[in-house]
């Protein structure tokens, strides 16, 4: 059977979308970016649409989920 990234569970052992990532592409509310994860480079984007602010390059943030192939991020605390 085969399968495609969209359709993993979170169970599925392959791999684990929470943690630390850093920024690699500035992230702002309207703009997506991109995040060090895991030994790759993922496109990521606010995990909520309303936030403020923009995340540069070489800042750490906390990888919460993902939507396809998109990380979602926040700051970390």
């Amino acid at each position: 059977m085969s399968r495609n990234l969209s359709t993993l569970s979170p169970s599925s052992g392959l791999t684990t979308f929470q943690g630390r990532g850093t920024i690699e592409r500035t992230i702002t509310s309207s703009t997506p970016g991109r995040v060090y994860f895991q030994a790759s480079y993922w496109p990521a984007r606010f995990v909520q649409p309303d936030a403020s602010g923009a995340l540069h390059p070489g800042t750490p943030v906390e990888i919460v989920d993902r939507d396809g192939l998109t990380l979602l991020v926040q700051p970390l605390s």
